[in-house]
Formats: structure tokens, C-alpha cells, sequence
């Protein structure tokens, strides 16, 4: 068990939905976890699992802040009703509306691997007690 991330697409009308009556984020949550969602609020979903604070690290050169759009992923969008009541996992849902979707997508245009490749810095990563912590192991790894 640990932090996990997933991002789900959901369409606009739906996500307003959610925002707006942010009790009926608990009930998509499970839904989603048991593929039994409906119609508008199906859409593609990414699961980042542990890495999402790699990825936010790699993308903002910071363990929690960072300018937008590129801190989109851990500090998005609007807050899914409060931090007491509408808890899900760590913390609060969030939403990211079309205008900061099309904003983040845009800054993520330019990322390729020689860019992530100058950012990566293990030893930094570390330091900043970056989740989860495994980022000075030794790997081998095989890029296509």
C-alpha cells in the first residue's frame, strides 16, 4: 500500500456536476474501482501509481510547489468539496477544468526525454524526500 495517483477523464458537465455537489465524489470513486461507472463520467484514465512524485518533481524542480502550469498534477484545478468530509485516499480530489487541462497538455508538449534527462537528479531527489524514495538505487534500464 502507499500514495497512489490516478487521473480520470470525465466530461465537462460532469466534472462541474462533482464540483458542485462534492458528496458524490465518494460514490465515483467507488464506481470507478468497480468499473461500474456511468455513461459521463467514463472516459480514459492514466494510473501514475508512486510515481506521481517523481513525475511532479521532474516537472516543477520542487518537492511540492512549482509554477503553472507545470504543478498541475499534484496542485490542479479545484479542490473536490473540503479536507474533512470528501477525503478520498490522501486527500481531497481535484479537477482540473478544460482551460488548465489545455494549459498543462500544452507545457507537457514539450517535455521529451533528453529534457527529463536534465532534470533527473536522484541524489536532489533524496534530499527533498521525493515519494518514494527509492530514486538512488542502481537500475538498469532499456530505452527504445
Amino acid at each position: 500500500m502507499g500514495m497512489i495517483c490516478e487521473l480520470r477523464q470525465v466530461n465537462p458537465a460532469y466534472a462541474q456536476h462533482l464540483l458542485d455537489n462534492p458528496d458524490e465524489v465518494i460514490h465515483y470513486y467507488d464506481d470507478a474501482n468497480e468499473g461500474d461507472l456511468s455513461q459521463e463520467a467514463q472516459g480514459e484514465e492514466l494510473d501514475l501509481d508512486k510515481a506521481w512524485h517523481g513525475v511532479h518533481y521532474l516537472l516543477t524542480g520542487t518537492a511540492w510547489g512549482g509554477e503553472a502550469p507545470w504543478c498541475y498534477l499534484v496542485f490542479g484545478g479545484d479542490q473536490v468539496g473540503d479536507d474533512e468530509e470528501h477525503v478520498i485516499g490522501y486527500g481531497p480530489a481535484r479537477i482540473l477544468l478544460l482551460p488548465a487541462v489545455t494549459s498543462f497538455y500544452q507545457a507537457l508538449t514539450q517535455v521529451d526525454s533528453a529534457w527529463v534527462g536534465t532534470r533527473f537528479d536522484p541524489a536532489e531527489m533524496m534530499r527533498l524526500d521525493i515519494y518514494p524514495n527509492i530514486w538512488d538505487r542502481q537500475a538498469n534500464f532499456l530505452v527504445g
